[in-house]
Protein backbone atom coordinates (compact mmCIF):
# COMPACT_ATOMS: atom_id res chain seq x y z
CA UNK A 1 0.00 0.00 0.00
CA UNK A 2 2.77 2.43 0.94
CA UNK A 3 4.68 1.88 -2.35
CA UNK A 4 1.58 2.30 -4.51
CA UNK A 5 0.69 5.60 -2.86
CA UNK A 6 4.25 6.89 -3.20
CA UNK A 7 4.63 5.82 -6.86
CA UNK A 8 1.36 7.50 -7.82
CA UNK A 9 2.46 10.71 -6.12
CA UNK A 10 5.91 10.63 -7.78
CA UNK A 11 4.33 10.33 -11.25
CA UNK A 12 2.07 13.26 -10.47
CA UNK A 13 4.91 15.40 -9.19
CA UNK A 14 6.99 14.62 -12.32
CA UNK A 15 4.19 15.93 -14.49
CA UNK A 16 4.00 19.05 -12.39
CA UNK A 17 7.81 19.46 -12.63
CA UNK A 18 8.22 19.83 -8.90
CA UNK A 19 11.73 19.90 -7.56
CA UNK A 20 13.39 16.69 -6.45
CA UNK A 21 13.76 18.06 -2.95
CA UNK A 22 10.09 18.80 -2.65
CA UNK A 23 9.15 15.36 -3.93
CA UNK A 24 11.38 13.71 -1.35
CA UNK A 25 9.92 15.74 1.49
CA UNK A 26 6.32 15.02 0.48
CA UNK A 27 7.02 11.31 -0.05
CA UNK A 28 8.49 11.09 3.46
CA UNK A 29 5.39 12.73 4.89
CA UNK A 30 3.19 10.20 3.07
CA UNK A 31 5.24 7.31 4.49
CA UNK A 32 4.83 8.67 8.02
CA UNK A 33 1.11 9.23 7.49
CA UNK A 34 0.42 5.78 6.04
CA UNK A 35 2.53 4.14 8.74
CA UNK A 36 0.50 5.94 11.39
CA UNK A 37 -2.71 4.63 9.88
CA UNK A 38 -1.33 1.08 10.12
CA UNK A 39 -0.47 1.28 13.83
CA UNK A 40 -2.30 -1.31 15.90
CA UNK A 41 -3.96 -0.41 19.19
CA UNK A 42 -1.11 -2.14 21.00
CA UNK A 43 1.48 0.01 19.20
CA UNK A 44 -0.15 3.34 20.00
CA UNK A 45 1.17 5.02 23.15
CA UNK A 46 -1.04 4.64 26.20
CA UNK A 47 -2.47 7.86 27.62
CA UNK A 48 -0.68 9.37 30.62
CA UNK A 49 -2.88 10.79 33.35
CA UNK A 50 -2.52 12.29 36.80
CA UNK A 51 -5.91 11.98 38.45
CA UNK A 52 -7.26 13.91 41.41
CA UNK A 53 -10.22 12.22 43.10
CA UNK A 54 -12.69 14.51 44.88
CA UNK A 55 -15.69 13.13 46.73
CA UNK A 56 -17.54 16.37 45.85
CA UNK A 57 -19.00 16.91 49.31
CA UNK A 58 -15.97 17.32 51.58
CA UNK A 59 -15.63 21.00 50.69
CA UNK A 60 -18.92 21.92 52.33
CA UNK A 61 -17.62 20.83 55.73
CA UNK A 62 -14.70 23.25 55.98
CA UNK A 63 -15.98 26.71 55.03
CA UNK A 64 -17.75 28.86 57.59
CA UNK A 65 -21.22 29.70 56.21
CA UNK A 66 -22.26 31.31 54.00
CA UNK A 67 -20.30 29.62 51.22
CA UNK A 68 -20.07 31.41 47.89
CA UNK A 69 -19.89 30.01 44.35
CA UNK A 70 -16.31 31.29 44.21
CA UNK A 71 -15.50 29.33 47.37
CA UNK A 72 -16.88 26.18 45.75
CA UNK A 73 -14.97 26.77 42.52
CA UNK A 74 -11.82 27.15 44.58
CA UNK A 75 -11.87 23.42 45.35
CA UNK A 76 -11.29 22.81 41.65
CA UNK A 77 -8.93 25.74 41.14
CA UNK A 78 -6.57 24.52 43.87
CA UNK A 79 -5.37 21.62 41.68
CA UNK A 80 -5.16 23.55 38.40
CA UNK A 81 -1.57 23.90 37.20
CA UNK A 82 -0.26 21.28 39.64
CA UNK A 83 0.19 18.46 37.13
CA UNK A 84 -3.38 17.20 37.47
CA UNK A 85 -4.80 16.22 34.06
CA UNK A 86 -8.03 14.59 35.18
CA UNK A 87 -10.57 15.58 37.83
CA UNK A 88 -12.72 12.78 39.29
CA UNK A 89 -15.83 14.05 41.09
CA UNK A 90 -18.07 11.68 43.02
CA UNK A 91 -21.76 12.64 43.16
CA UNK A 92 -22.42 10.18 46.00
CA UNK A 93 -23.21 11.73 49.37
CA UNK A 94 -23.65 8.36 50.94
CA UNK A 95 -26.36 6.62 48.90
CA UNK A 96 -27.94 9.94 47.99
CA UNK A 97 -26.86 12.33 45.25
CA UNK A 98 -25.27 15.75 45.60
CA UNK A 99 -27.57 17.07 42.87
CA UNK A 100 -31.38 17.16 42.38
CA UNK A 101 -31.97 13.60 41.16
CA UNK A 102 -35.14 12.32 39.51
CA UNK A 103 -34.01 8.69 39.90
CA UNK A 104 -33.11 8.63 43.58
CA UNK A 105 -32.98 11.23 46.36
CA UNK A 106 -30.90 14.37 46.75
CA UNK A 107 -28.96 14.85 49.96
CA UNK A 108 -31.03 16.64 52.59
CA UNK A 109 -34.31 16.16 50.72
CA UNK A 110 -35.78 14.42 53.78
CA UNK A 111 -35.31 17.53 55.92
CA UNK A 112 -38.10 20.03 56.49
CA UNK A 113 -37.56 23.79 56.22
CA UNK A 114 -37.61 23.92 60.00
CA UNK A 115 -34.90 21.26 60.28
CA UNK A 116 -32.73 23.02 57.68
CA UNK A 117 -33.12 26.25 59.63
CA UNK A 118 -31.99 24.45 62.80
CA UNK A 119 -29.00 23.01 60.92
CA UNK A 120 -28.12 26.51 59.74
CA UNK A 121 -27.92 27.79 63.31
CA UNK A 122 -25.77 24.85 64.42
CA UNK A 123 -23.58 25.09 61.32
CA UNK A 124 -22.54 28.65 62.14
CA UNK A 125 -20.36 27.43 65.00
CA UNK A 126 -19.99 23.65 64.62
CA UNK A 127 -16.90 23.02 62.47
CA UNK A 128 -16.46 20.02 60.13
CA UNK A 129 -20.01 18.83 60.72
CA UNK A 130 -23.01 17.64 58.71
CA UNK A 131 -24.85 20.76 59.89
CA UNK A 132 -22.19 23.02 58.39
CA UNK A 133 -22.04 20.94 55.20
CA UNK A 134 -25.80 21.04 54.66
CA UNK A 135 -25.89 24.77 55.41
CA UNK A 136 -23.23 25.50 52.80
CA UNK A 137 -24.69 23.16 50.20
CA UNK A 138 -28.24 24.46 50.52
CA UNK A 139 -27.03 28.04 50.70
CA UNK A 140 -25.94 27.62 47.08
CA UNK A 141 -28.71 25.24 45.96
CA UNK A 142 -31.49 27.52 47.24
CA UNK A 143 -30.27 30.23 44.87
CA UNK A 144 -31.43 28.02 42.00
CA UNK A 145 -27.96 26.63 41.34
CA UNK A 146 -26.62 23.09 41.04
CA UNK A 147 -23.55 22.90 43.30
CA UNK A 148 -22.27 19.66 41.75
CA UNK A 149 -22.78 21.11 38.27
CA UNK A 150 -20.77 24.17 39.27
CA UNK A 151 -17.78 21.93 39.97
CA UNK A 152 -18.17 20.07 36.66
CA UNK A 153 -18.33 23.32 34.70
CA UNK A 154 -15.37 24.80 36.57
CA UNK A 155 -13.22 21.79 35.72
CA UNK A 156 -14.20 22.16 32.06
CA UNK A 157 -13.41 25.90 32.13
CA UNK A 158 -9.96 25.07 33.50
CA UNK A 159 -9.35 22.55 30.67
CA UNK A 160 -9.26 19.53 32.98
CA UNK A 161 -10.51 16.18 31.78
CA UNK A 162 -13.60 15.59 33.93
CA UNK A 163 -15.04 12.25 35.05
CA UNK A 164 -17.91 11.43 37.34
CA UNK A 165 -16.57 8.78 39.72
CA UNK A 166 -19.60 6.80 40.85
CA UNK A 167 -19.69 4.48 43.85
CA UNK A 168 -21.93 1.55 42.82
CA UNK A 169 -22.55 0.24 46.33
CA UNK A 170 -22.30 2.96 48.97
CA UNK A 171 -22.78 1.68 52.55
CA UNK A 172 -21.66 4.54 54.77
CA UNK A 173 -23.68 4.66 58.00
CA UNK A 174 -25.98 1.70 57.23
CA UNK A 175 -25.94 0.73 60.89
CA UNK A 176 -28.27 3.70 61.31
CA UNK A 177 -31.32 3.11 59.03
CA UNK A 178 -32.60 6.63 59.70
CA UNK A 179 -29.35 8.20 58.56
CA UNK A 180 -29.67 11.14 56.17
CA UNK A 181 -27.25 9.44 53.75
CA UNK A 182 -29.17 6.13 53.52
CA UNK A 183 -31.62 5.88 50.62
CA UNK A 184 -35.30 5.02 50.66
CA UNK A 185 -34.58 2.29 48.07
CA UNK A 186 -32.15 0.61 50.48
CA UNK A 187 -34.43 0.94 53.51
CA UNK A 188 -37.46 -0.48 51.71
CA UNK A 189 -35.72 -3.61 50.45
CA UNK A 190 -33.84 -5.46 53.21
CA UNK A 191 -34.38 -8.66 51.18
CA UNK A 192 -32.11 -7.20 48.45
CA UNK A 193 -29.00 -7.07 50.62
CA UNK A 194 -26.02 -9.43 50.64
CA UNK A 195 -26.51 -10.28 54.33
CA UNK A 196 -27.32 -8.73 57.66
CA UNK A 197 -25.55 -5.69 59.10
CA UNK A 198 -23.13 -6.83 61.77
CA UNK A 199 -22.49 -10.26 60.25
CA UNK A 200 -18.83 -11.22 60.40
CA UNK A 201 -16.88 -10.63 57.21
CA UNK A 202 -15.02 -13.60 55.76
CA UNK A 203 -11.23 -13.74 55.13
CA UNK A 204 -11.59 -12.52 51.54
CA UNK A 205 -13.10 -9.21 52.60
CA UNK A 206 -10.89 -8.95 55.66
CA UNK A 207 -7.89 -9.11 53.32
CA UNK A 208 -9.32 -6.54 50.92
CA UNK A 209 -10.26 -3.90 53.48
CA UNK A 210 -7.29 -4.88 55.63
CA UNK A 211 -5.87 -2.30 57.92
CA UNK A 212 -2.49 -1.42 59.29
CA UNK A 213 -0.96 -1.01 62.71
CA UNK A 214 -1.34 2.77 62.77
CA UNK A 215 -4.73 2.73 61.03
CA UNK A 216 -6.79 -0.44 61.73
CA UNK A 217 -10.19 -0.92 60.11
CA UNK A 218 -12.87 0.29 62.47
CA UNK A 219 -15.21 -2.55 63.57
CA UNK A 220 -18.26 -0.45 62.67
CA UNK A 221 -16.96 -0.04 59.10
CA UNK A 222 -16.45 -3.80 58.82
CA UNK A 223 -20.00 -4.34 60.07
CA UNK A 224 -21.38 -2.27 57.15
CA UNK A 225 -20.31 -4.72 54.44
CA UNK A 226 -23.05 -7.36 54.89
CA UNK A 227 -25.58 -4.53 54.57
CA UNK A 228 -24.63 -3.78 50.96
CA UNK A 229 -27.07 -4.18 48.08
CA UNK A 230 -26.94 -7.49 46.21
CA UNK A 231 -26.14 -7.09 42.49
CA UNK A 232 -27.50 -10.58 41.86
CA UNK A 233 -30.94 -8.93 42.13
CA UNK A 234 -32.06 -7.56 38.70
CA UNK A 235 -33.87 -4.62 40.33
CA UNK A 236 -30.65 -3.53 42.05
CA UNK A 237 -28.68 -3.59 38.80
CA UNK A 238 -31.47 -1.72 37.01
CA UNK A 239 -31.55 0.97 39.69
CA UNK A 240 -27.80 1.51 39.54
CA UNK A 241 -27.83 1.67 35.75
CA UNK A 242 -30.58 4.31 35.93
CA UNK A 243 -28.50 6.37 38.36
CA UNK A 244 -25.48 6.12 36.07
CA UNK A 245 -27.51 7.13 33.03
CA UNK A 246 -28.84 10.18 34.84
CA UNK A 247 -25.29 11.30 35.67
CA UNK A 248 -24.11 10.83 32.10
CA UNK A 249 -27.06 12.59 30.51
CA UNK A 250 -27.15 15.44 33.01
CA UNK A 251 -23.53 16.61 32.86
CA UNK A 252 -21.03 17.38 30.03
CA UNK A 253 -18.40 14.97 31.33
CA UNK A 254 -15.56 13.28 29.46
CA UNK A 255 -16.03 9.95 31.18
CA UNK A 256 -17.66 7.82 33.83
CA UNK A 257 -15.60 5.99 36.44
CA UNK A 258 -17.01 3.07 38.42
CA UNK A 259 -15.38 3.06 41.84
CA UNK A 260 -15.69 -0.63 42.74
CA UNK A 261 -13.27 -0.18 45.62
CA UNK A 262 -15.77 2.08 47.42
CA UNK A 263 -17.25 -0.25 48.68
CA UNK A 264 -15.90 -3.59 47.45
CA UNK A 265 -18.87 -5.93 47.98
CA UNK A 266 -21.54 -6.78 45.38
CA UNK A 267 -22.76 -10.28 46.16
CA UNK A 268 -23.20 -12.49 49.24
CA UNK A 269 -19.74 -13.05 50.67
CA UNK A 270 -19.20 -16.63 49.46
CA UNK A 271 -20.89 -16.16 46.07
CA UNK A 272 -18.66 -13.69 44.23
CA UNK A 273 -17.02 -16.14 41.78
CA UNK A 274 -20.34 -17.62 40.66
CA UNK A 275 -21.65 -14.15 39.77
CA UNK A 276 -18.71 -12.96 37.67
CA UNK A 277 -20.76 -13.24 34.48
CA UNK A 278 -23.66 -11.39 36.15
CA UNK A 279 -21.43 -8.37 36.71
CA UNK A 280 -19.82 -8.63 33.28
CA UNK A 281 -23.28 -8.66 31.67
CA UNK A 282 -24.13 -5.53 33.68
CA UNK A 283 -20.91 -3.90 32.51
CA UNK A 284 -22.00 -4.57 28.92
CA UNK A 285 -25.20 -2.67 29.70
CA UNK A 286 -23.24 0.22 31.20
CA UNK A 287 -20.94 0.36 28.17
CA UNK A 288 -23.92 0.32 25.81
CA UNK A 289 -25.46 3.19 27.76
CA UNK A 290 -22.30 5.33 27.69
CA UNK A 291 -21.94 4.73 23.95
CA UNK A 292 -25.56 5.71 23.39
CA UNK A 293 -25.13 8.92 25.39
CA UNK A 294 -21.85 9.65 23.64
CA UNK A 295 -23.42 9.17 20.20
CA UNK A 296 -26.31 11.51 21.02
CA UNK A 297 -24.02 14.29 22.17
CA UNK A 298 -21.52 13.81 19.35
CA UNK A 299 -18.39 12.84 21.27
CA UNK A 300 -17.26 9.68 23.07
CA UNK A 301 -17.91 9.06 26.74
CA UNK A 302 -15.08 7.07 28.30
CA UNK A 303 -15.64 4.35 30.89
CA UNK A 304 -13.13 3.35 33.57
CA UNK A 305 -13.06 1.26 36.73
CA UNK A 306 -11.26 1.43 40.07
CA UNK A 307 -10.46 -2.16 41.01
CA UNK A 308 -8.87 -4.23 43.76
CA UNK A 309 -5.21 -4.21 44.75
CA UNK A 310 -4.59 -7.82 43.66
CA UNK A 311 -6.04 -9.35 40.46
CA UNK A 312 -7.38 -12.45 42.23
CA UNK A 313 -9.34 -10.28 44.66
CA UNK A 314 -11.51 -9.00 41.82
CA UNK A 315 -12.71 -12.46 40.85
CA UNK A 316 -13.27 -13.39 44.48
CA UNK A 317 -15.91 -10.65 44.82
CA UNK A 318 -17.49 -11.08 41.37
CA UNK A 319 -15.51 -8.61 39.23
CA UNK A 320 -13.57 -9.50 36.06
CA UNK A 321 -11.76 -6.41 34.77
CA UNK A 322 -9.53 -8.51 32.50
CA UNK A 323 -12.55 -9.71 30.52
CA UNK A 324 -14.00 -6.20 30.55
CA UNK A 325 -10.78 -4.92 28.98
CA UNK A 326 -10.61 -7.71 26.38
CA UNK A 327 -14.25 -7.08 25.41
CA UNK A 328 -13.58 -3.33 25.16
CA UNK A 329 -16.02 -2.58 27.96
CA UNK A 330 -13.60 -0.18 29.69
CA UNK A 331 -11.03 2.35 28.53
CA UNK A 332 -8.69 2.14 31.53
CA UNK A 333 -8.44 0.93 35.13
CA UNK A 334 -7.12 2.32 38.39
CA UNK A 335 -5.58 -0.31 40.66
CA UNK A 336 -6.15 0.57 44.29
CA UNK A 337 -5.83 -0.39 47.90
CA UNK A 338 -8.74 0.11 50.28
CA UNK A 339 -7.77 3.27 52.21
CA UNK A 340 -4.15 2.31 52.89
CA UNK A 341 -0.82 1.65 51.15
CA UNK A 342 0.50 -1.34 53.04
CA UNK A 343 2.14 -3.25 50.15
CA UNK A 344 3.33 -2.36 46.64
CA UNK A 345 0.55 -2.60 44.08
CA UNK A 346 1.38 -5.40 41.56
CA UNK A 347 1.22 -3.33 38.39
CA UNK A 348 3.43 -5.74 36.43
CA UNK A 349 1.05 -8.59 37.23
CA UNK A 350 -1.87 -6.52 35.95
CA UNK A 351 0.12 -5.54 32.84
CA UNK A 352 0.62 -9.21 31.91
CA UNK A 353 -3.11 -9.85 32.18
CA UNK A 354 -4.42 -6.76 30.38
CA UNK A 355 -4.37 -5.92 26.67
CA UNK A 356 -1.25 -3.94 25.78
CA UNK A 357 -3.24 -0.87 24.73
CA UNK A 358 -5.14 -0.49 28.02
CA UNK A 359 -3.76 2.22 30.34
CA UNK A 360 -3.22 1.13 33.93
CA UNK A 361 -3.16 3.79 36.64
CA UNK A 362 -2.57 3.34 40.35
CA UNK A 363 -4.18 5.01 43.33
CA UNK A 364 -2.17 6.33 46.26
CA UNK A 365 -4.32 6.57 49.37
CA UNK A 366 -3.89 9.45 51.78
CA UNK A 367 -0.57 9.62 53.69
CA UNK A 368 0.79 11.96 56.33
CA UNK A 369 4.28 12.56 54.95
CA UNK A 370 5.40 13.77 51.52
CA UNK A 371 8.33 11.36 51.68
CA UNK A 372 5.89 8.46 51.74
CA UNK A 373 4.20 9.71 48.57
CA UNK A 374 7.58 9.92 46.82
CA UNK A 375 8.47 6.38 47.85
CA UNK A 376 5.17 4.90 46.71
CA UNK A 377 5.10 6.88 43.46
CA UNK A 378 8.67 5.85 42.64
CA UNK A 379 7.82 2.18 43.10
CA UNK A 380 4.72 2.49 40.91
CA UNK A 381 6.55 4.26 38.09
CA UNK A 382 9.26 1.59 38.21
CA UNK A 383 6.49 -1.00 37.83
CA UNK A 384 5.47 0.71 34.58
CA UNK A 385 2.24 2.40 35.68
CA UNK A 386 0.80 4.87 33.15
CA UNK A 387 -0.12 7.45 35.77
CA UNK A 388 -1.27 8.02 39.33
CA UNK A 389 -4.46 8.91 41.15
CA UNK A 390 -4.55 10.83 44.42
CA UNK A 391 -7.43 9.50 46.52
CA UNK A 392 -8.79 11.34 49.58
CA UNK A 393 -5.83 13.74 49.51
CA UNK A 394 -8.12 16.53 50.74
CA UNK A 395 -8.70 14.70 54.04
CA UNK A 396 -5.51 16.28 55.35
CA UNK A 397 -7.83 19.19 56.13
CA UNK A 398 -9.60 17.13 58.77
CA UNK A 399 -6.65 17.73 61.04
CA UNK A 400 -6.71 21.44 60.33
CA UNK A 401 -3.78 21.31 57.89
CA UNK A 402 -4.06 22.49 54.29
CA UNK A 403 -2.99 19.90 51.67
CA UNK A 404 0.29 20.58 49.89
CA UNK A 405 -0.83 20.58 46.25
CA UNK A 406 2.62 21.69 45.06
CA UNK A 407 3.63 18.07 45.71
CA UNK A 408 1.61 17.06 42.65
CA UNK A 409 3.99 18.89 40.32
CA UNK A 410 6.67 16.35 41.16
CA UNK A 411 4.48 13.27 41.67
CA UNK A 412 3.02 13.75 38.18
CA UNK A 413 6.50 13.69 36.61
CA UNK A 414 8.23 10.27 36.75
CA UNK A 415 11.66 11.82 36.19
CA UNK A 416 11.30 14.10 39.21
CA UNK A 417 9.93 11.30 41.39
CA UNK A 418 12.80 8.98 40.56
CA UNK A 419 15.28 11.73 41.32
CA UNK A 420 14.07 12.16 44.88
CA UNK A 421 12.63 8.74 45.80
CA UNK A 422 14.54 6.95 48.58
Amino acid sequence: MKNNVINRFVRLTDRATLSNHLRVIVCCLIIVSVSGLNLTAAEKPRAKRFIYNSDANHMYHYKKPPMSVEDLQGYVDEVVGTGVTTFFASPNWGMLMSYPSEVTEMIGSQLSKKQLAEYKEIGKTKKVSKERAFTNYYGIYNKGLDPFGIMIERAREKKLEIFISFRPNEIHDVQNPESLIVSKFWREHPEWRVGKIGDKINPTFAEIIGGRKDRPVHPIVASWFPGALNFAIPEVRAMKLAELRECCERYPIDGLDLDFQRFPIYFPQEEGPEHVETMTAWMREVRAMTREVGKKRGRPLLLSARVMARPRQNISIGLDPVTWAKEDLIDFIEVSHYLRNDFPLPIKEYRKLMPDHLPIYASIEVEKKNETYYRIAGQLYNEGVDGLMMFNYFTRREGGKEPDFSLFKELSDPTKVKAVSP
